[in-house]
């Protein structure tokens, strides 16, 4: 009918009870065949999980309720995975904020700010800030781990000859 209207935010267009509205969070159930790769100006919640092959990106916060396969995740703030990430050896994660994640294997993990994780296991591993792996497990077992600060965590190597590199 010629009428436009402006939001004063960037993010996810609904009409609800005849009603427009803007909201800042983009929420999903998974990343799969169903929704393909996301790419996203905004917060994204993502309420399952993120399978292979997939790239999720969001410029704001993104938080995953299942796990991440090998797949790529990055988000401009933060990042949460509630039930950690199986990489094999191809997965991403990367965040411009902070990154807190159950578990990290097999996988490339790059933050600007901390990275706090159960355990890591063969995977390259950076924050620009520290590296808190503790919890029930509290682990490193191979791969390259480095922090800009502090590396902290209950047992770093492994009695199975896995090599672990810490800087």
């Amino acid at each position: 009918d010629g009428t436009e209207l402006i939001s004063d935010i960037d993010g996810h267009v609904s009409l609800v009870n005849g009603s427009v509205t803007v909201s800042g969070v983009l929420e999903i159930v998974n990343v799969d065949v169903s929704t393909g790769n996301i790419n996203y100006e905004g917060n994204l919640v993502i309420n399952g999980n993120v399978t292979t092959g997939y790239d999720v990106y969001a410029s704001g916060d993104i938080e995953i309720k299942g796990l991440v396969e090998s797949a790529s995740v990055e988000a401009g703030g933060q990042l949460t995975v509630a039930k950690g990430m199986n990489g094999m050896g191809k997965g991403i994660l990367k965040a411009g904020g902070n990154i807190v994640v159950k578990y990290i294997n097999g996988a490339n993990v790059e933050a600007g700010g901390y990275i706090h994780s159960e355990c890591i296991i063969n995977s390259c591993v950076n924050a620009r800030d520290k590296i808190v792996v503790e919890g029930r497990k509290g682990f490193i077992t191979g791969g390259n781990v480095r922090a800009g600060k502090v590396i902290d965590a209950k047992t770093i190597g492994s009695d199975m000859g896995v090599d672990t590199m810490i800087e």
